[in-house]
């Protein structure tokens, strides 16, 4: 600033503090303008780069640069190079229309930007188990509605799919491992499920709902041995996340506009997100996380409660952490190696990574993207049947 701006301001200080009946009121100087900052870029974004014909999904959204370093989103307007392939919303909002290529812009003020979308068709839907790729203990995925939920495709538009390659990418950098994916033709089989229940009726069971859809696949697969199944499950069980029956090899997570999280099934291939997490946890009670000769198992569940960012803690509500990982330092459930305690990274539904080893204890990979209001996972876990004292008679 010039000394020709600040003149004026610095003789009514004067004036007000020197001379005169000391009743004026004094002046400061005023505060100096401070320029608006400048947008100097633009960037569209969107978490995936294909969809498939009839999938709606976004919005993508435009990121203004400024000159500060900061970055906001912006109200853009949006075009489609090919409306015949992708439409898009004013919002950003993206409809797949026919398969093909089509580019998706934004401009704001004097700035654009572009992202090429893919437009693919839907998976084929399959309502039964598809002939295996690979024999042995395998982890099949499958899509269930109750009668009057609306239909997501989440195995048609692949979402179930992508969550997968996920939970493989972090399960990779986690552990060294992955799952042993039950697959037909080189892909994912993922079965749709019908159920025979409302939305509703499915609610109102409450924790036991995890045993109707134990029973509905059974009656639909029969009892094939070693299959454990990850349930996608279009419906809500109250405010809980995700279920198992680890003695019926069911896990399952609650996906729900209104349920647990905001966080899409999906989300990114690369980095898991809350339902991938769920996912997760719920196979591990299904390997048999966590066992009762755990050193920081819970006594009321087979959780621990220590340890704030093992994705298996169910202690007091948290936020604020920034990490999730798989028995961190190797001595609960997960690659403890001990002979007196059942160790889940020996389990049959494990394939080696080649090339990789198991995470060193406080080692950092990149975490999952967990929201702090959706940790810790809220699972509604059916205990482990107590045996029967053969000196009892049932009771009726």
């Amino acid at each position: 600033m010039t000394p020709t701006r600040w003149a004026a301001p610095v003789m009514l200080v004067g004036l007000a503090c020197g001379g005169g009946d000391g009743n004026q009121t004094p002046v400061t100087p005023g505060t100096p303008r401070v320029s608006p900052k400048e947008l100097r870029g633009l960037e569209v974004t969107l978490a995936r780069n294909d969809l498939r014909v009839g999938q709606v999904t976004g919005p993508a959204l435009a990121y203004g640069r400024y000159d500060d370093g900061t970055t906001g989103v912006v109200e853009g307007a949006w075009t489609s190079s090919d409306p015949s392939v992708v439409e898009v919303a004013d919002d950003g909002t993206l409809t797949g229309v026919a398969v093909g290529r089509a580019t998706v812009s934004a401009s704001f003020e004097e700035f654009g930007d572009s992202l090429e979308l893919e437009v693919l068709e839907p998976n084929p839907r399959h309502d039964r188990d598809q002939p295996d790729d690979l024999a042995g203990p395998q982890v099949h995925a499958v899509y269930a509605l109750p009668s009057d939920a609306e239909d997501g495709n989440l195995d048609r538009h692949g979402d179930i799919e992508r969550s997968f390659e996920a939970i493989q990418r972090w399960l990779e950098g986690e552990i060294g491992k992955r799952l042993r994916l039950d697959t037909a033709g080189g892909r994912l089989d993922v079965t749709f499920l019908r159920l025979p229940f409302t939305s509703e009726e499915g609610e109102e069971r409450g924790a036991p709902l995890v045993e109707d859809l134990e029973g509905a696949i059974r009656d639909r697969f029969g009892a094939p041995p070693g299959k454990a199944y990850a349930v996608y499950y279009a419906g809500r069980s109250g405010d809980l996340c995700g279920s198992a029956a680890a003695e019926g090899g069911v896990a399952v997570a609650f996906v729900h506009p209104e349920g647990c999280s905001p966080q899409a099934v999906g989300v990114g291939r690369e980095t898991a997100s809350t339902y991938e997490v769920v996912m997760v946890h719920g196979l591990l009670h299904v390997f048999g996380a966590v066992p009762e000769c755990a050193s920081d198992r819970l006594e009321t569940s087979a959780h621990v409660g220590t340890r704030v960012e093992d994705l298996m803690y169910a202690g007091p509500e948290w936020s604020g952490h920034d990490e999730v990982a798989i028995d961190p330092e190797r001595d609960n459930y997960f690659g403890h190696g001990r002979a007196d305690c059942p160790d889940t990274a020996a389990g049959e539904f494990w394939e080696p990574v080649t090339g990789a080893g198991p995470r060193l204890a406080g080692a950092n990979p990149p975490p999952p993207v967990i929201p702090s209001e959706d940790w810790p996972v809220r699972c509604g876990l059916l205990p482990v049947p107590a045996e029967a004292d053969e000196s009892e008679t049932p009771s009726p």
